[in-house]
């Protein structure tokens, strides 16, 4: 509504710039008919100067909520992946698994599991289907990143990682997260 208001007093404005310069300055010579031609490339223009501003911002700016709302989950998924290779540091460290960090540990692979499915959804319902094959790379990197942490004789008591396990587990830790920054990076690029 203020929009409106707004264009109004410009036109006003404009109307009365018009008539003062007719009166005060005679140099400048005014038709008293108007061309239908000019009245069109006048409206064209002044419809142009609206919608650009207004409705493709917008748009934008709805983009723009959108690629952040699906990045946001995306770095909440770096950050529970990061919390799992702490985690398993700790166990490394310790030379031990704890009933704790075993629980910690299942519980974190379903969070991940859960904000993938997350991630993958708002990217869908965005219309973004063109990050299959980065979601077919992190689901992989998943994948092989619970089966290095929780494989094996994980849940028996005693059970505890060596360093090359902690090697291992370090190399696919960063695979995945290479794959989520490359999806940040595809989904900005948007």
């Amino acid at each position: 509504m203020i929009r409106y208001f707004i264009g109004g007093i410009l036109v006003i404005v404009g109307v009365v710039i018009g008539m003062g310069l007719q009166h005060y300055y005679p140099l400048f010579s005014f038709e008293e008919q108007i061309d239908i031609v000019s009245l069109a490339t006048l409206v064209v223009t002044i419809f142009l100067a609206v919608y650009i501003p207004v409705f493709l911002e917008r748009n934008m700016h709805n983009k723009r909520s959108e690629k952040d709302v699906i990045i946001r989950k995306i770095e909440g998924l770096q950050a529970t992946i990061r919390t799992v290779n702490h985690t398993v540091a700790e166990c490394v460290q310790k030379q031990a698994v704890s009933t704790a960090n075993t629980y910690r540990l299942i519980s974190l692979f379903t969070a991940i599991s859960n904000e993938l499915d997350t991630i993958i959804t708002l990217s869908e319902h965005c219309g973004k289907n063109k990050f299959k094959d980065d979601f077919d790379e992190i689901k992989k990197c998943r994948f092989q990143y619970r089966k290095m942490v929780t494989g094996g004789d994980f849940q028996k008591k005693g059970f505890k990682y060596t360093i090359l396990d902690k090697k291992e587990e370090e190399k696919i830790y960063h695979k995945f997260d290479k794959a989520l920054c490359v999806l940040i990076f595809n989904i900005n690029g948007l």
